[in-house]
């Protein structure tokens, strides 16, 4: 069995000092979401880091921001998950839920070596309660 990075959040693990990934997809999964939801300049070590994917959320949903939001995705996959092979990127926000504020983002990938494509998707809406989710 291959092994992957710990799983977040951080637990401890049965056979190891932490739970980690059984397998590339979910590990791959949470590097997307992290790179998509962190703002640039969160990431101290890094200020480049991250989409800050949840500053278009109240964006108006023409064909521009989608496509800023597409090219920012795609230059922060090349520079910081470079292992994966970006097929396409889909934005949208259904015209029933526009006055909702939300998005949707797909990002259809795979990884050299396994032929198999992955589908990433990330649905933001914001709350009243409590901001986003």
């Amino acid at each position: 069995m291959p092994l992957y990075g710990p799983r977040w959040p951080l637990k401890r693990g049965n056979e190891d000092t932490y739970e980690l990934y059984d397998d590339v997809k979910h590990q791959v999964s949470f590097y997307l979401k992290n790179l998509l939801l962190t703002h640039p300049g969160e990431n101290i070590s890094d200020p480049g880091y991250g989409v800050g994917i949840r500053q278009f959320l109240f964006e108006q949903n023409v064909e521009s921001v989608r496509s800023l939001i597409q090219s920012r995705v795609s230059g922060q996959i090349s520079r910081y998950l470079p292992y994966l092979s970006v097929e396409d990127i889909q934005v949208a926000a259904d015209s029933a839920e526009i006055d909702e504020n939300t998005l949707k983002l797909r990002i259809t990938y795979s990884i050299p070596g396994n032929f198999e494509q992955q589908v990433f998707d990330l649905n933001l809406k914001q709350t009243q309660e409590i901001g986003f989710y």
